[in-house]
């Protein structure tokens, strides 16, 4: 997967700050250009695990939903070889059905045949670990748990590209290292892996590469050590700041 100079903005209505209202008790609002994505360039490799760093307003689950074509870069290009999977907590499933019903519908939503889900299912459910849970609806589970099935779904469709949108936050001790060395095997047979978490430790544990997004640019990539200390560093010094405080025009 290569992505070279790619750009994306878009427009947010804003209300006006009180002091720069005509009246302090009127209610204005302005449309606000905001870029998300800043001549973004990095590239991964089959069999290679990159974790991208950031904080909030980062760009990073901008830059995950912009590689699955969920949303139109501005400008540049992104080049994959492969088919991409978002695994994200609640993509594709259903709150209301069981963890079960959950699993066929997560697999279908992911592009497994209904052939593929069921075959797969019970191995799904072995290594979610969600006890007599699987059969209850998933409004009922911890973050943790949903987290776990999400995993353990997105896991088994075999993508050639796997994205992780911080789905393991929430998760054990016990269960992150039965999923960092899943995410070891997947690199193993050539998949290529990017994962989004905030935490450092986790995707030290996954990825063996990092890349530090900062309102929307890349600040530095490299070694996974050398790019998360970097990044502990920076926050550190209270320095980080949110996206939406960097635009390019109000209108």
């Amino acid at each position: 997967m290569r992505i070279e100079n790619l750009s994306l903005a878009y427009s947010a209505v804003v209300e006006v700050p009180r002091d720069e209202r005509p009246f302090p008790w009127s209610r204005r609002t302005k449309k606000r250009e905001i870029q998300a994505l800043d001549n973004v360039n990095f590239s991964v490799g089959a069999g290679k695990a990159v974790a991208l760093l950031g904080g909030n307003g980062a760009g990073k689950s901008t830059l995950m939903k912009t590689i699955i074509g969920a949303l139109k870069p501005s400008a540049g290009r992104i080049d994959l070889w492969g088919r991409p999977h978002l695994l994200a907590p609640g993509l594709g499933f259903n709150r209301k059905l069981s963890g079960r019903e959950n699993v066929i519908l997560g697999g279908l939503a992911a592009g497994m045949t209904l052939e593929e889900v069921k075959d797969k299912a019970e191995s799904i459910i072995d290594f979610a670990d969600i006890g007599g849970f699987i059969e209850m609806p998933t409004t009922t589970y911890s973050s943790g748990m949903f987290g776990r099935l999400a995993f353990a779904v997105a896991t088994h469709v075999d993508p050639d590209i796997l994205l992780i949108d911080e789905a393991l936050s929430a998760g054990d001790a016990a269960f992150k290292e039965r999923a960092v060395n899943r995410v070891q095997e997947m690199c193993s047979a050539a998949r290529t892996i990017i994962v989004v978490s905030h935490s450092t430790a986790l995707v030290s544990e996954m990825a063996t590469e990092g890349v530090w997004l900062h309102q929307g640019h890349v600040r530095m990539q490299g070694d996974i050590d050398e790019v998360s200390e970097a990044y502990l560093k920076f926050q550190a010094e209270g320095t980080e700041t949110a996206q939406l405080d960097r635009t390019i025009a109000d209108r």
